[in-house]
């Protein structure tokens, strides 16, 4: 736009020369105001042209730059865009980075755990007088340290008498008590085993019995407690 305001003035001026050639001798003798007149009557549209000229220019421009900003507000918004979709992407893997851990820290728990089961309870040996009452116990996992049994009713032969500091793998253990001195076999039966895991981290096993009409308890609920 420039060139062309440039080449528009170049032709103005030589139109300007070309048709008021043989007046510029009078402008040696002219008086100062008419020579001011006469500039002023030449170059004032020209200056009004350049004014016009620079301002369409200037709008040209602020389009340009408007066109810009708005190409960079448009990659600032996918840029945005984009960042929101790695975080929700990343929080998701740390979610499951987490519950990948949490599965794997269940997991090496329940490898470090001592696994009780009650392979038989009831009635044993019996006389005139008293019944002996046992429960015969296995350890199938991982060794246990510090073991000590509690029942609910309190059968007070059992934390006296029944304490295991080692309790391996594959080995069985029995508890013992009869009708003389800790009396009748109660009918719902809660047994309670305290430990240590391989972990040495707190464990605890609980099963509940009944006992039927042959003095045999029969298990109707278990479960552990890390």
């Amino acid at each position: 736009m420039t060139k062309i305001g440039i080449i528009i003035t170049i032709l103005y001026v030589a139109v300007i020369g070309l048709f008021r050639w043989n007046s510029f001798p009078e402008l040696a003798t002219m008086p100062l105001n008419e020579f001011g007149d006469f500039f002023a009557g030449v170059f004032g549209p020209l200056m009004l042209f350049w004014l016009i000229l620079g301002y369409m220019q200037q709008q040209s421009e602020l389009r340009q730059n408007t066109k810009a900003l708005e190409l960079q507000a448009d990659e600032l918004k996918r840029s945005v865009e984009q960042h929101k979709e790695l975080v929700k992407a990343t929080k998701e893997q740390v979610q499951a980075d987490l519950k990948a851990l949490e599965i794997e820290e269940i997991r090496s728990l329940r490898e470090a755990h001592p696994h009780f089961t009650i392979t038989g309870a009831g009635k044993g040996m019996s006389q005139s007088t008293k019944k002996t009452f046992n429960i015969h116990l296995l350890n199938s996992g991982q060794p246990a340290s510090g073991v000590f049994f509690t029942t609910d009713p309190e059968i007070k032969q059992i934390p006296q008498n029944s304490i295991v500091h080692y309790f391996e793998t594959g080995k069985k253990h029995k508890l013992t008590w009869d009708s003389h001195t800790s009396g009748e076999a109660p009918e719902e039966l809660k047994l309670v085993i305290n430990c240590k895991d391989s972990n040495t981290s707190n464990y605890t096993k609980v099963f509940h019995m009944v006992l039927d009409e042959n003095d045999q308890y029969h298990l109707t609920d278990s479960g552990w407690v890390s």
